[in-house]
């Protein structure tokens, strides 16, 4: 998700235009081309080394100036002023109905949760709405318009905050890039559970097959516990013969 830059504030603003109309102030000075040729033409003419000494005094002096007289932190605390006025009268202008010769300025920040829970569902002069129905009927459009939207937005707020707090909790069960991790052990199709599974069904057919072709009833025509572990003993000890008498392990 792409993340857009922060809106500006009233300070910052306020701050940015303090600042460059104090480095316009700060700019060196130098004369302007119609005084020197006046200077020039002139019998009596000022020398140009003089100029240029006094020119480099003068805006020594104006540099010097302007750091005492309009520091950053002097411009940031006049932007707070700033600030601070704009803040109250918005605050004035939306005090409600009972505010008959206020306003909703258009400084305020309609971008606010707190802005626009503020703002009256009608408009709250009554001699306006009877001179302009109009426009009265169209701002409470926009209010309601306005507010339905922050409700849409606050929701989508929450979800994403549930989101981030489901992602935060799964985070733990992902898988890097190579596709381990302990998604690994959870039967998917197709997963290591399944090819397990495949081959333990395919053992138990050969050793119920196995089971089946043994005989019902001893010699004796007694019947005839069958014991896996009998089973299994019998088949190592059958192999293990086979390994001794295997001619090419034990060439006689």
């Amino acid at each position: 998700m792409s993340s857009r830059p922060a809106a500006p504030t009233i300070p910052s603003l306020k701050q940015s235009f303090i600042t460059s109309q104090t480095t316009l102030l700060s700019q060196p000075i130098a004369p302007s081309p119609s005084w020197q040729e006046t200077n020039d033409a002139s019998d009596e003419a000022i020398p140009e080394r003089v100029v240029q000494e006094v020119l480099y005094n003068l805006n020594h002096t104006i540099q010097q100036h302007c750091r005492r007289v309009y520091p950053p932190q002097a411009s940031r605390s006049i932007a707070e002023q700033i600030n601070d006025v704009y803040t109250k009268d918005a605050e004035r202008k939306v005090g409600g109905p009972a505010d008959t010769e206020g306003g909703i300025g258009r400084e305020l920040d309609l971008t606010e949760d707190k802005s626009i829970e503020a703002l009256p569902a009608s408009w709250h002069l009554e001699k306006d709405i009877n001179d302009y129905p109009m426009e009265a009927k169209r701002y409470a459009d926009a209010v309601q318009q306005l507010t339905e939207l922050n409700d849409q937005r606050k929701q989508l707020r929450d979800k994403v905050a549930r989101l981030k707090r489901l992602q935060t909790i799964v985070e733990p069960l992902q898988t890097d890039e190579n596709g381990a991790g302990i998604q690994e052990n959870l039967l998917t199709r197709n997963g290591p559970v399944e090819k397990e599974l495949e081959r333990m069904r395919i053992l138990l057919a050969r050793v119920g097959g196995r089971v089946l072709s043994l005989p019902e009833e001893a010699p004796n025509g007694e019947a005839k516990e069958v014991s896996l572990t009998e089973m299994v003993a019998q088949g190592r000890k059958r192999r293990v013969d086979q390994f001794l008498a295997d001619d090419k392990v034990f060439p006689s």
